[in-house]
């Protein structure tokens, strides 16, 4: 007999699993400005690259306006591109 497809109705919970969403921290809006660059600096990598929501625990909201801030402060020259650095072959 083949088995039932779909989502099994009565599924039982882990022992060690989550029962409510995690906390996200909450963000000044001082924080979220492109000319405050050195708070920035937390959400970039070493290499220039904007880190992922799973990272940095923020929500989907909070991450977009990181990203059009440090996305700012680049063209403003206030912080690197990503392989900026990297040396160029000729």
């Amino acid at each position: 007999m083949a088995k039932p497809r779909g989502r099994q109705r009565n599924k039982k919970k882990k022992p060690g699993a989550p029962t409510q969403r995690k906390r996200r921290p909450q963000l000044p809006t001082e924080e979220l400005d492109w000319k405050n660059y050195p708070n920035l600096r937390r959400f970039v990598s070493e290499r220039g690259k904007i880190r992922s929501r799973r990272i940095t625990g923020l929500s989907r909201k909070q991450q977009s306006r990181i990203a059009k801030a440090v996305k700012r402060a680049r063209t403003m020259g206030l912080l690197v591109y990503p392989d900026q650095d990297r040396n160029i072959r000729h």
